[in-house]
């Protein structure tokens, strides 16, 4: 909680915030803190900098001079921690931005089908369970095209070319996101520009926090969590606030559909298209800071980021003993069966973030109570994500990987009975939801294993595990409509989960 300063090795009181334990177990709380902290130093010192080069016209200006430089010279060194946070909050806010249509759809879903079931499109409901996995596809088999493309433009340049294409793709659907194929593509497009932004500024992040890269993914993560929340949030004041509930239809000219649970209501339905600008809306704000900020530390900035770094933390991380580059990664067995875990992580992400309207939808007829379950879950995993960071700094991706997988394993099961009764159901989704916040854990566990060299390139390699996880998510889930029962269902995406933890305990 005091700040040090380097050039003297003295302790500067003048802005000590209250030492909590607290704080070690929500750094968010310590982030801003310190961040207003070192606002307070950078305003005091442009003072004494301005104060000085008066008298200086006054008094002996070469004495005034080199005092000024000294004061100047502490002031850049002491702010290294401010602009590292700097680069942190901007990828936080980019990273959630990003994330709202995927994390938020399982929210939307029920609403998105009746639309496209109104303008005239048959089918099941669990077809739209493609699109998130469409979006997480794109994101990790087209996320490192920024890092690929780099040596030939500049990637800031790159970095905001993807963000605008970005908030512009969001736009168009108020216009041509009407039929099922058609968002198709766009979760395509989505994803394929959106994952270039996450994975440049979770890439960045990490090179800027070299110590506390798990606790800096993990805040990350926490925003992107949040990101669920917020489509909660909109769903329930915007769409549907009255609380409206479902009717159950049937389309005779499709007797195999039998009868369908939508909302028809056009005071709900007629809703969705504006959605859309709603987040176009959210991405154009909340990318802008990532634009200007975030970066590549410079060599004088990265060597000035050791002696900044706090011993605390350093003497618990857990680090590789080489720093391997990504061919010599791809010649490991670890580094296998850490890409077979991340393929069972996004089954965990999907299931707690995507089916928890879907699976309760018969037996919890309260739509608000659904939307409140979305905005708690996105909470949960928000927390999660942050505290499986700051855990997997404190001790190792081994231990992390095995207790995640080992509680979202019986989690992801008990849903079918647990949904019958709505505070337990709760209950039990938040658990998944907390658990499945251990895939905030990939950059750090890359980290500790391979080591920090070209992070943002061995990251976009181990999450296209993703697109297999994604793959069969969505199989599972097609399947459960005509071939094996939602018990089954269930099953089948927690057994992989129970594998997962047995490969981190033993081989990790």
């Amino acid at each position: 909680a005091v700040v040090s300063t380097q050039s003297t090795g003295s302790t500067d009181r003048r802005c000590k915030p209250p030492r909590r334990a607290l704080l070690s177990i929500f750094p968010v709380v310590s982030l801003f803190q310190r961040f207003f902290c070192n606002s307070q130093r950078f305003l005091a010192a442009i003072v004494r900098v301005f104060v000085i080069f008066v008298s200086s016209q006054l008094s002996n200006r070469a004495m005034s001079y080199s005092i000024s430089k000294q004061i100047l010279h502490r002031l850049f060194s002491s702010t290294m921690r401010w602009r590292s946070r700097l680069m942190l909050l901007s990828g936080c806010l980019s990273a959630c931005a990003m994330s709202v249509p995927v994390f938020s759809y399982g929210a939307m879903i029920p609403y998105i089908y009746s639309y496209l079931w109104m303008q005239g499109e048959r089918f099941d409901m669990r077809h739209l369970n493609l699109h998130p996995s469409l979006f997480l596809i794109f994101v990790t088999s087209c996320g490192s095209l920024i890092s690929l493309l780099s040596k030939f433009v500049n990637e800031r340049v790159l970095y905001a070319l993807f963000s605008i294409a970005l908030t512009l793709v969001m736009t168009s659907l108020y216009w041509f996101g009407k039929t099922y194929l058609s968002l198709s593509l766009y979760m395509c497009a989505l994803g394929l520009f959106g994952g270039n932004v996450l994975v440049y500024t979770i890439g960045k992040t990490t090179e800027w926090n070299p110590s506390k890269s798990g606790a800096a993914n993990g805040i990350i993560g926490f925003f992107i969590g949040l990101s669920g929340f917020i489509g909660s949030f909109i769903c329930t004041l915007y769409v549907n606030p009255r609380n409206i509930a479902m009717d159950k239809v049937a389309d005779p000219l499709y007797p195999d559909l039998g009868n369908v649970t939508i909302f028809t209501s056009p005071d709900v339905y007629t809703k969705v298209p504006f959605l859309w600008l709603i987040f176009a809306a959210m991405f154009a704000a909340l990318l802008i800071p990532s634009i200007i900020f975030v970066r590549s530390p410079t060599p004088d900035e990265v060597c000035e980021m050791i002696p900044l770094t706090d011993d605390s933390v350093e003497d618990h991380m857990i680090r590789s003993d080489k720093d391997y580059s990504v061919g010599q990664m791809l010649r490991t067995f670890k580094f296998y069966f850490l890409y077979i875990i991340v393929m069972t992580m996004s089954l965990a992400l999907l299931a707690g973030s995507e089916l928890y309207k879907e699976v309760a939808k018969e037996t919890i007829l309260d739509d608000h109570f659904l939307n409140v379950t979305g905005a708690v879950l996105a909470i949960a995993n928000a927390f999660g994500r942050l505290l499986w960071g700051v855990f997997m700094d404190r001790v190792g991706a081994r231990i992390s990987l095995f207790l995640a997988f080992f509680l979202i394993t019986p989690s992801t099961i008990t849903l079918y009975w647990s949904r019958h009764l709505p505070w337990p159901y709760l209950f039990n989704v938040c658990l998944l939801s907390f658990s499945s916040g251990i895939f905030t854990g990939v950059a750090p566990a890359l980290v500790e294993l391979f080591g920090a060299r070209d992070i943002s390139l061995k990251y976009s390699v181990c999450l296209s595990g993703e697109l297999f996880g994604c793959a069969l998510f969505y199989l599972l889930s097609v399947g459960s409509v005509k071939l094996y029962s939602e018990l089954v269902f269930l099953i089948l995406l927690a057994v992989p989960c129970g594998v997962s933890s047995l490969l981190a305990i033993l081989f990790i």
